[in-house]
């Protein structure tokens, strides 16, 4: 079992961790570089940042993100880190962050969730999504030798860690927020909005479940490959603000919906999936049945919410996306993808190159053999067999001299790269 990225987050000496997922990872994550006999200091820019600092040392930043290139260049005069760590590299202060250490030739590694889940997060210098330093070009991987699955240990993402830390961070930076007067957050800083969606999420998912019990059946059986799936994402994903045309996932429901009104067989319908991540922040069935009247379509979309993705995409004929990684789980399924946004996996021979007018009749289907090497290939080299929401083992016992073992990353992984080290 080998990553390349596992390799390139370890290739640094000294380390500064600005802000990573809501919760402890960032300094667990430092604590683990520490004890591989790296140095590691985490940046705190608000009261959760603080929080899950864990009494480590960290230094604070409570200026804006104007100021945030000076302040970094003052740090690296004091502490002479060579790479900067982040998570998402669309906020703005680690945008700020990559222009600066790209000038300076420092190295700048992003994480995000797993292009792979739910056994991997994604770890690649200088960006990921729609940044990536993947080739977009297909004979590339269509020359590279043929390659196998790596081992991987099934790591379990806890929900119950995710949905705990996270309010305790909104919490934690709501009471400290006066000593940090100039921090904005990359969406909205709010516990108690944060918490009134929660709540609504909660009674919705169950509502949900209640009147849509009965459409997986009619999409496994009358509807079976006689649907088209559009993938909704969360409504302020900086993926869609930085990566798509759209300003609003309402502008991408209009253009599917028109679109599909105009050219799609009249024998076909169209399924729309709520992310469910969104479920208490955004509703869309008022405009979805809005502009099923204006389009003479509202007998031929149905709006779905929590149905189990991998049977949605089982029973497709096809798939619509705007760059959410659930597109690749679509090419695991063999489904026909068209993207409307910036994705790092639209690839000619992969994804349907054509204009979305064209999509409904076109009879694409992908290249396996071509997107099976472009797997592996960005399994090899942006995945890590870990994840964000693991907490510890009780059990610390040594890896290599190491004083505990993290359980956010797979043991045979780091295991297998410090063998490689002292070989």
């Amino acid at each position: 079992m080998d990553s390349k990225a596992l390799t390139t987050l370890l290739s640094g000496k000294k380390y500064l961790l600005l802000q990573g997922p809501m919760g402890p990872f960032f300094s667990d994550l430092a604590q683990w570089l520490e004890s591989l006999g790296r140095e590691a200091v985490n940046v705190v820019f608000n009261g959760g940042d603080r929080r899950y600092s864990r009494n480590r040392e960290y230094r604070l930043y409570q200026q804006t993100p104007n100021e945030f290139p000076t302040w970094l260049k003052e740090t690296w005069q004091e502490y002479d880190f060579d790479t900067i760590v982040c998570f998402g590299d669309c906020r703005p202060l680690h945008q700020a962050a990559k222009r600066w250490a790209q000038a300076k030739g420092i190295r700048f590694l992003a994480f995000e969730e797993g292009y792979l889940r739910p056994h991997y997060i994604t770890l690649e210098q200088n960006g990921v999504n729609a940044y990536s330093g993947l080739p977009r070009d297909a004979e590339f991987y269509r020359r590279l030798p043929e390659m196998t699955m790596p081992e991987i240990e099934h790591l379990k993402p806890s929900a119950a860690s995710r949905y705990w830390h996270a309010p305790a961070y909104y919490l934690a930076g709501w009471r400290h927020r006066n000593e940090f007067p100039k921090y904005r957050h990359h969406k909205s800083f709010s516990p108690w909005y944060e918490a009134r969606c929660w709540i609504r999420a909660a009674w919705r998912k169950k509502l949900y479940a209640f009147d849509q019990r009965n459409v997986l059946k009619q999409l496994q059986t009358g509807l079976d490959q006689r649907y088209f799936l559009a993938i909704l994402q969360v409504y302020n994903d900086s993926q869609i603000r930085n990566h798509s045309p759209y300003k609003d996932v309402r502008d991408y429901i209009n253009e599917v919906m028109h679109s599909f009104a105009k050219k799609a067989p009249s024998t076909e319908f169209l399924v729309i999936k709520h992310h469910p991540m969104d479920r208490g922040h955004r509703l869309y069935a008022p405009l979805i049945r809005q502009l099923g009247k204006k389009y003479g379509i509202a007998n031929r979309v149905i709006y779905v919410h929590d149905l189990p993705m991998p049977e949605l995409l089982t029973h497709a004929k096809a798939v619509v996306t705007i760059n959410s990684t659930a597109g690749i789980s679509a090419l695991i399924h063999n489904k026909p993808l068209k993207v409307m946004g910036n994705a790092l996996y639209d690839i000619k021979g992969i994804t349907y190159q054509g204009h979305l007018n064209q999509f409904w009749c076109s009879g694409f289907a992908p290249d396996m053999k071509l997107f099976k090497q472009f797997r592996l290939y960005l399994l090899k080299n942006t995945q890590i067999n870990a994840v964000f929401y693991g907490g510890y083992k009780k059990d610390k016992a040594a890896i290599a001299d190491s004083q505990y073992k993290p359980v956010f990353i797979s043991e045979k992984l780091v295991i297998n790269y410090i063998k490689r080290q002292l070989s």
